[in-house]
């Protein structure tokens, strides 16, 4: 019987240590990083990196006018084909930055985690002007078998054409 509670409590102690590592700032960052250059790329990859059920809400504030995309998987996985077929066609350079990062575990015990952060994107392209995108992003995060999962996305942007 003692082996048993102990067994118990190993598995529960594991538990609670993967998903403090799972979600700690370097770890989740890097994910975050890798998803983000995966999406610019076109990488049909970084649409496995959301769950089915995905809530999406962008809001975007540029040169011609106001847009938005809101929706589920379908629609943000439509946007970022879009997005990246145009910075090929363009052949354009990107860089990304995160700033003001803040992580807040959530679901006993912490199967979610919301993520905020500001997200600052240069692009470069052969024959234009440089653009600069600045985004309050809020990202709820999953824990799954297969590791980190998205389940909602709420972003508003400024910059850009």
């Amino acid at each position: 019987m003692i082996r048993l509670i102990f067994v118990v409590l190993l598995l529960l102690c594991g538990f609670y240590a993967h998903a403090r590592f799972t979600f700690s700032e370097p770890r989740v960052m890097g994910w975050l990083t890798q998803h983000t250059a995966r999406a610019l790329q076109g990488d049909s990859a970084a649409c496995d990196d959301y769950t089915d059920d995905v809530k999406v809400e962008l809001t975007a504030k540029g040169q011609r006018g106001r847009w938005e995309v809101e929706g589920g998987k379908a629609e943000l996985c439509g946007y970022l084909k879009q997005s990246s077929a145009a910075l090929t066609v363009l052949q354009a350079h990107t860089q990304t930055e995160f700033d003001n990062v803040r992580i807040t575990r959530g679901g006993f015990p912490w199967t979610t985690a919301r993520l905020q952060y500001t997200q600052r994107t240069s692009v470069q392209a052969q024959g234009l002007p440089g653009m600069s995108m600045v985004s309050e992003d809020t990202v709820v995060l999953a824990r799954t078998a297969s590791g980190l999962r998205i389940r909602e996305l709420q972003s508003q942007s400024s910059g850009g054409l």
